[in-house]
C-alpha cells in the first residue's frame, strides 16, 4: 500500500456580521429600518439619531401633503373588538360570557371558528353542548355569520337573519350546498322539484351574502405606508427619481462623549471606542449602499416601464427580476430583497416596488406582453361575455389568440383566471334571464 499526499485548495465565502448586516439592511422597510437604527444606539453609546432630515423639509405643496395622505391606513374596528362590544347587550351569566369571550378569540379573520368543539371542550372543562350554546350567542352578534364553522353554516346564518325568510335557499344551503356550488342544478332542479330559474334566483341571493363576514374589520393595528422613493415628472417630459430621505433618521458620532473617553486615557475604554466608530462607519455606509442601490434599481425600473409611468399600471410590460438583476451588475437574489416591502410615490399613487415585475406572455410579431395585461383582457372578456354561454377557458385563449395576438395555453389561462378569482364556465353559467 503507497501513501499519497493530497492538497486542495478551496475557496468560501464567509458572512462576516458587517455583510450579514448590510443584507438585512436591503431587505428591512422603511419602518423595520428606523426601528433597527434606534435598536443600534441602544447598544452604541457613540452613537446618535437625529431628526434633523425631517425639520430640514418643510416646505410641501397641497399635492404632496395630499399623496402622503393617502398613505395612512384607515382606523378600523378590529373584529374581536366589535364582537365584544356587544356582549353587556346579551347579559350572560359570568361563565357563559367568560366561554363566549374565549370563542371570539379563537376565530380566525375570517369570522370563523375552525378549532373543533371537542377540543374547546375539553380546553374548557366542559360538555361540547355547553360549547354549541356559547356558540350560538356568538352567532347571534354582528357580523350575520360571524361564528360559522364553514361556508354553508356562514351563508345559513345569514339567511336566518333576513326580514324576509327564503325556504328554498335555506333548504338548498343546508341540505344540498356542495350539489348547487357545483351546479349540478339539473340533478337538483328534479330532486327539489323546482325550475333552473328558481334555482338561479337563489343563486342571484346568495351571491348577496358575504362569504368571509370578518373581512371588513381590521385584523393588526393599522400602519402607515412610507415610500422609500419618489418619482416626479420633469418639466422636459423625462422622470427623475429621488431617495426619500426621510424614512429614517440621521446618523451622528458624539464627539463629545469621544473627548471625554480620550480623556480619561484608558485602554479598554479606547478599544471600545475604536470597535464602536468602526461599526458607526459601516452602518453608514450600508445606509448609503442601500440608498444607491434602491435609486438605480427604480432607475432600471424607469427604463424599462417608461409607458407604465406615462399610462399607468394598465401598461405595465413584462419584466424579471433576473432581467433587472444583469443589468444593475448583482444577483437576482439581492433584486429580490431591494424590492421586499418597498414603496415607490408615483403621479399615480403609492405602488409597491415588487408589482413593476410580472411574467411575459408570447404577443404577435416576436412581442410580449405582462401578466397583467393579460388578465386585465381576461377580466374584460369574462365581464362582457353571455352568462347563459359563458366562455370556457379554451374559448379565451382563442379570443386572446385571434383579437389580441396574445398566444397562451388553456391551462395559462385557467392559472390566470383563478389569480383573479373568477370561477370557471360551468359555475358561471346562468340558466335563465332574471329581470
Amino acid at each position: 500500500m503507497r501513501a499519497e499526499l493530497w492538497q486542495e485548495q478551496r475557496l468560501q465565502l464567509s458572512l462576516t456580521k458587517e455583510l450579514v448586516q448590510a443584507i438585512e439592511l436591503l431587505q428591512y422597510s422603511a419602518l423595520d429600518l428606523e426601528a433597527f437604527l434606534y435598536e443600534q444606539s441602544l447598544e452604541n453609546p457613540f452613537l446618535e439619531i437625529r431628526r434633523g432630515r425631517m425639520r430640514r423639509r418643510t416646505s410641501r405643496t397641497d399635492k404632496d401633503r395630499k399623496q402622503w395622505l393617502e398613505n395612512i391606513s384607515g382606523r378600523t374596528e378590529t373584529l374581536a373588538g366589535h364582537l365584544l362590544a356587544q356582549l353587556p347587550g346579551l347579559m350572560l351569566p359570568a361563565k357563559e360570557e367568560r366561554m363566549v369571550r374565549h370563542l371570539i378569540a379563537a376565530l380566525d379573520e375570517d369570522g370563523y371558528l375552525r378549532v373543533p368543539l371537542a377540543e374547546l371542550a375539553a380546553r374548557f372543562s366542559v360538555s361540547e353542548q355547553e360549547v354549541e350554546r356559547a356558540l350560538r350567542f356568538v352567532q347571534s352578534l354582528d357580523p350575520p355569520g360571524v361564528g360559522a364553522r364553514d361556508l354553508a353554516e356562514c351563508l345559513l346564518l345569514q339567511l336566518e337573519r333576513r326580514p324576509e325568510r327564503d325556504e328554498l335557499a335555506e333548504t338548498i344551503v343546508r341540505h344540498h350546498f356542495v350539489a348547487f356550488a357545483e351546479k349540478a342544478w339539473k340533478t337538483l332542479a328534479k330532486q327539489l322539484g323546482v325550475s333552473l330559474g328558481e334555482l338561479q334566483r337563489v343563486f342571484e341571493l346568495i351571491r348577496t351574502l358575504e362569504p368571509r363576514p370578518g373581512i371588513h374589520y381590521a385584523n393588526e393595528t393599522p400602519h402607515f405606508i412610507v415610500p422609500d422613493l419618489i418619482v416626479t415628472r420633469q418639466a422636459d417630459g423625462g422622470w427623475i427619481v429621488t431617495y426619500n430621505d426621510d424614512i429614517h433618521p440621521e446618523l451622528g458620532w458624539n464627539k463629545e462623549y469621544e473627548r471625554h473617553i480620550v480623556a480619561i486615557g484608558d485602554r479598554h475604554a479606547e478599544r471600545f471606542m475604536k470597535e464602536k466608530y468602526r461599526q458607526f462607519t459601516w452602518l453608514a455606509k450600508s445606509l448609503e449602499q442601500r440608498k444607491q442601490t434602491l435609486v438605480h434599481l427604480m432607475g432600471i425600473i424607469i427604463d424599462r416601464q417608461r409607458s407604465c409611468f406615462e399610462s399607468g399600471l394598465s401598461a405595465l410590460k413584462p419584466m424579471t427580476m433576473r432581467e433587472v438583476a444583469e443589468e444593475l451588475g448583482v444577483h437576482e437574489s439581492t433584486v429580490s430583497r431591494a424590492v421586499r416591502h418597498k414603496y415607490v410615490q408615483t403621479p399615480f399613487g403609492t405602488i409597491e416596488l415588487r408589482r413593476f415585475f410580472s411574467s411575459a406572455a408570447t404577443a404577435g410579431a416576436g412581442e410580449t406582453a405582462s401578466s397583467v395585461q393579460v388578465k386585465a383582457i381576461i377580466q374584460t372578456l369574462i365581464s362582457a361575455e353571455d352568462r347563459r354561454a359563458p366562455l370556457s377557458d379554451q374559448q379565451l385563449a382563442d379570443l386572446l389568440r385571434d383579437q389580441h395576438g396574445i398566444a397562451i395555453s388553456r391551462r395559462t389561462v385557467a392559472k390566470y383566471r383563478e389569480q383573479l378569482r373568477i370561477p370557471s364556465s360551468a359555475k358561471r353559467k346562468q340558466y335563465t334571464s332574471l329581470p
